[in-house]
């Protein structure tokens, strides 16, 4: 067991960052090599998403040092895409399979909740079903397959398009529904011309006075 190992394991066991914050994870499964670009690709996304939420709303979220803690993922990427649970009965959908099966095992090894009091989550796993990129934001968390996490690597596309992606996302966590259209706000379609969208005013006070609302500082 490394260094590295050895702190997660603490984690683990209980704990965690100060409440209050926004508590970033990238699952890594046991047939994907450790590549840092992931931690600090997915970490700079997180930056940009925090300055452009103090630029928009006058406040923002906290992020922990280190602002992603990389899990070592217990299985396969087989697994995560494969095994069955509410998603992955026959007729369901198959590509939340993987989303659903790291926030079980985010659950279980680390205590947490979805939606947590103590945190906004942000987690996001190197595993996807082929050509089914899977993964949202709701109320209190947001969850993204290899699709995202491969992007926050800079493998795919620009990082604008992961901003925006972020930003949108987070956005559903601090309880934002979609645009009803394309009103240009980082809630529609416009998250795809970042840095070219915004939140409205009415937007911004669903933030404020939402549930999360007292994690912006």
């Amino acid at each position: 067991m490394d260094d590295d190992d050895f702190g997660l394991s603490l984690k683990a066991k209980g704990g965690g960052p100060p409440s209050g914050t926004v508590r970033v994870f990238w699952l890594r499964p046991t047939d994907v090599p450790d590549d840092k670009r992931y931690p600090d690709g997915i970490a700079d996304v997180m930056r940009e998403a925090q300055s452009f939420y103090k630029q928009q709303l006058g406040k923002t979220f906290t992020l922990n040092d280190p602002v992603v803690e990389v899990v070592a993922g217990e299985h396969d990427t087989n697994f995560y895409m494969n095994n069955a649970n509410d998603n992955c009965e026959p007729g369901g959908d198959q590509s939340l399979c993987v989303t659903r099966n790291m926030n079980d095992e985010l659950k279980r090894r680390f205590g947490l909740q979805f939606p947590d009091s103590r945190w906004l989550i942000v987690a996001e796993i190197s595993a996807e079903v082929p050509g089914k990129s899977a993964g949202g934001g709701r109320p209190g968390s947001v969850g993204l397959s290899g699709h995202d996490a491969d992007g926050a690597a800079g493998k795919t596309e620009t990082m604008n398009r992961w901003y925006g992606g972020m930003i949108h996302e987070l956005g559903h966590a601090l309880n934002l529904p979609d645009a009803s259209g394309d009103d240009q706000t980082c809630m529609s379609n416009a998250l795809y011309a970042y840095p070219n969208c915004f939140f409205s005013e009415e937007q911004k006070a669903g933030i404020l006075n939402g549930p999360y609302g007292s994690f912006l500082s």
